[in-house]
């Protein structure tokens, strides 16, 4: 017999997230009322985020942080207060379609090999969200420095697989794991802020044996990212390029990040320079992505001094 909801935590980090986490709570009403409990963990926001909570899903828990903690130190709060079976983590701009978590839910059931299931998003706009992705060599992520776009409306990264699979790592912003799993990991590694730590989570549910799968049988409605845009604006691709520095040096090694900064910082300092130009002719949005670069250059030359 498949879980009902009401083996189901669902965990939710907010931060200035007032005028978003309305719509993913509405979105809810179904699998609260089948019993899942709701648990917020609020960074720190000074908004009305946390009265909004109450007043939408009185039964709600909500954990009111003195400080940001950054996500992954405040999804293990909610994963310490959480007493079910599953654990879903949701981002406070998704929406979730009617029975997505249920059919999720079941088709991790049926399969007690899966540790970690992530599923098909959309972009507000109804278009395909690239929500998985690969663990990366150093030569792969070279080429993805070298050929990406970033700055201002840059390519996707990842993939959105047409089928359910197995794949090497999914994004937080739909997670879900079994709590004997994430306990056993010790949740998400705090010393990520914001971002990696999905990709590190996961990446440690390979190394013990587990698989992570993309299921295409449910599908939520993700509006980009709007936390971090929010707190980094201009520099959140250089905050995602911290984050890919941080795993690189945690889970592959001192020597493989040096290589990928030595070789990434180069691209990115030629690519910088090469939308300077661009916006001396006049193209739109090349000033901003210079900018951009040339940060995430400084970054691959001097390291992330703020790594713990």
């Amino acid at each position: 017999m498949p879980p009902s909801c009401a083996e189901l935590s669902i965990v939710v980090v907010t931060w200035r997230s007032a005028d978003d986490v309305g719509p993913l709570l509405d979105s809810l009403a179904g699998p609260l009322a089948e019993g899942a409990e709701l648990i917020v963990v609020e960074n720190a926001s000074g908004d009305a985020t946390p009265a909004l909570v109450h007043a939408r899903v009185p039964g709600a828990r909500v954990i009111e942080n003195a400080t940001n903690r950054g996500f992954g130190a405040a999804a293990n709060q909610g994963l310490a207060a959480s007493q079910r079976a599953y654990v879903l983590f949701l981002n406070p701009d998704t929406v979730v379609q009617e029975g997505a978590i249920g059919r999720a839910l079941a088709h991790m059931a049926d399969d007690p090999t899966i540790a970690v299931l992530g599923c098909r998003t959309l972009n507000a706009d109804g278009s395909v969200q690239h929500t998985a992705d690969r663990f990366h060599n150093v030569g792969g992520l070279v080429r993805q420095a070298i050929a990406g776009r970033r700055g201002a409306n840059p390519a996707p990264r990842g993939a959105a697989p047409a089928m359910t699979c197995d794949v090497d790592w999914v994004y937080g912003s739909f997670l879900l794991g079994r709590r004997d799993v994430l306990e056993a990991l010790g949740g998400f590694d705090e010393a990520y802020d914001m971002y990696g730590e999905d990709l590190d989570l996961c990446h440690r549910v390979h190394v013990t044996g587990g698989r992570v799968v993309y299921f295409t049988g449910a599908t939520v409605v993700h509006r980009g990212n709007r936390s971090g845009a929010h707190r980094y604006g201009e520099r959140r691709d250089v905050e995602v390029l911290r984050g890919t520095l941080r795993f690189f040096r945690r889970r592959r090694g001192a020597a493989e990040e040096r290589t990928f900064r030595a070789l990434a910082a180069g691209s990115f300092a030629a690519k910088s320079m090469l939308n300077a130009v661009g916006a001396l002719g006049g193209k739109a949005d090349a000033a901003a992505r210079a900018r951009v670069y040339a940060r995430m250059a400084w970054l691959c030359a001097t390291g992330d001094r703020s790594a713990p």
